[in-house]
């Protein structure tokens, strides 16, 4: 038996010992593992008694443990002081008494959002009613999920909703003053939180999988923390703090179309959907108003991406974002627009270089002088100003520069209708004894040919729990080594809904094969849809 003290610093994964965890039956051994500890906290929610004993330890053993008293209708002591033992969820995976939760709010006011969000959850309309709240947009949201109408009814009636709870960071903020809010999809719902994912054992045949590189404030569940674990990216809440691991998977495919929500004003306060496809193709348009309100704490899957063909398609997205706080990580695309806008006064000698584009002609074109003071303020850019010369046809400024040879450079002039650049850098060959440059093994080179976006053949019945295509294969790399497309929801969006279904029942995935079947469908539907016509006798005067 491990000394309990030292199971923390353990980061060994058991298989066996995190399924019995998850059983309430006993707690792993090494507990420095992000898995072990989801396992240990899904125990104690489900199965009250377990790891009682070790109330108090640590912070997150203890906020479960909380949670699960309330639930069983014993109310711990909280103090205001410790908020690390404060429970956020206190909800699931069942609710308290009634009586339980208004002598919860009596004892502690502050937890009396945590307790109308219960009641939102259980229908205690009353014990609601009688807490006094704000109309508060995660408790209807909440309520409207659990099909408890008087609640949420009441909360949409106000002439003001507000936002207090926030499921992203399991807080309840008191003390600044209430903002004004609209439903907006951004609640852990119950019915969310009934979506199970099945941990797994992370070594495929080994019971004792080491991993001693994951950091012990990440998730073992988060794709990028570790190879063959294949979990539902759409997992941006945690007010359980147990991820939701169980011992099996839920089905988590998103039934409802959000698809006419992408061509219509968006409502003041969202259906119950799934929102990310709104929120990618906002990124992907560029659509400030749309994608300021939408947009969750944490990127959404191959949201990055879409940021940055926004930023270099629309001037004012890529002004908007370099007015944040985390402008950085975007830092080279709204340098880019900025540059083919030709205000380059945020460019200086001080510039890092990653801050610098690659792309700098795409989707439009800088003035000739721009592209030279760029050269003249960052020489490290000559390279990138000459290829951009090459596409602008820019034919003095590129022999100023005399850049060469170079395989993109190369590229680019084999597409020009002006031989000059092929010639200059075949005699810049020639000049360092004929050895020809060799393509980078990294790089996609993208020239001004294959500078169209691509349309899309491929037919998805729903879309909405879709993300955009990156793999660079037959892509374009448009915007500095990133390719980035939804043409797929926009073929989704223009075909009719009739059309959908009949491509559907033919099983059909791509909308080239459909031709030759649709033109059969469509004659069929043309002969039925005549065949219902009544033909009304033309009215002739009595002979």
């Amino acid at each position: 038996m491990y000394p309990f003290e030292n199971k923390a610093l353990m980061k060994k994964y058991s298989f066996d010992d995190c399924l019995a965890a998850i059983r309430g039956e006993r707690i792993p051994k090494s507990l420095g593992h992000p898995m072990a500890r989801r396992c240990v906290i899904r125990g104690i929610l489900y199965h009250p008694g377990f790891a009682k004993e070790r109330h108090g330890w640590e912070p997150w053993f203890t906020r479960a443990l909380n949670a699960r008293s309330i639930m069983s209708d014993e109310i711990p002591v909280l103090d205001l002081n410790k908020p690390e033992h404060i429970p956020y969820c206190i909800w699931y995976p069942e609710t308290a008494k009634e009586t339980t939760y208004r002598e919860l709010a009596r004892r502690y006011p502050w937890m009396k959002y945590h307790v109308g969000r219960a009641c939102a959850v259980a229908g205690y309309y009353d014990l609601y009613k009688d807490l006094d709240l704000l109309p508060e947009v995660h408790i209807a949201e909440e309520a409207r999920d659990n099909g408890h109408s008087t609640i949420f009814n009441d909360i949409m009636s106000a002439k003001k909703k507000y936002s207090i709870m926030d499921d992203y960071t399991r807080t309840v903020d008191l003390e600044k003053k209430p903002t004004v809010a609209w439903l907006n999809g951004d609640t852990a719902v119950r019915s969310h939180l009934e979506l199970k994912r099945n941990f797994h054992n992370l070594a495929v045949g080994n019971r004792e999988a080491k991993w001693d590189t994951v950091p012990e404030n990440e998730s073992l569940l988060q794709n990028h923390n570790c190879v063959g674990v294949s979990f539902s990216s759409r997992d941006y809440f945690d007010i359980t703090e147990d991820q939701r691991v169980d011992e099996y998977t839920s089905d988590d495919s998103i039934k409802e179309d959000v698809t006419p929500l992408l061509y219509t004003p968006l409502p003041h306060d969202l259906p119950p959907i799934h929102k990310d496809l709104l929120i990618l193709m906002a990124a992907f348009y560029g659509d400030v108003d749309r994608y300021a309100r939408l947009r969750r704490p944490k990127d959404v899957q191959t949201e990055h991406r879409c940021v940055i063909r926004g930023i270099y398609h629309n001037t004012m997205f890529a002004k908007w974002w370099s007015l944040q706080p985390n402008a950085n990580e975007y830092q080279r695309a709204i340098n880019a627009r900025f540059i083919m806008n030709n205000a380059i006064s945020h460019i200086t000698p001080e510039t890092p270089d990653w801050h610098l584009p690659s792309c700098i002609w795409y989707p439009s074109r800088a003035a000739e002088w721009t592209y030279r003071e760029l050269a003249r303020i960052k020489p490290v850019m000559k390279k990138t100003v000459a290829r951009a010369c090459i596409v602008a046809n820019y034919q003095a400024l590129y022999d100023e520069l005399d850049v060469g040879p170079d395989y993109e450079l190369i590229e680019e002039a084999k597409e020009s209708a002006n031989p000059h650049y092929l010639q200059h850098q075949e005699r810049k060959i020639e000049e360092q004894g004929g050895n020809r440059p060799e393509p980078s093994s990294w790089i996609n080179v993208t020239t001004r040919r294959d500078m169209f976006e691509h349309s899309s053949t491929r037919f998805f019945r729903n879309v909405s729990g879709e993300t955009a295509e990156t793999e660079p294969y037959n892509r374009p790399w448009l915007y500095g080594n990133y390719c980035v497309d939804m043409n797929f929801v926009e073929l989704n969006v223009c075909l009719p809904d009739e059309v959908k279904r009949e491509l559907e029942g033919l099983n059909i995935s791509d909308i080239c094969e459909s031709y030759s079947s649709y033109r059969e469908w469509k004659a069929t539907w043309d002969r039925r849809s005549s065949s219902n016509v009544i033909h009304h006798p033309t009215n002739s005067p009595t002979q």
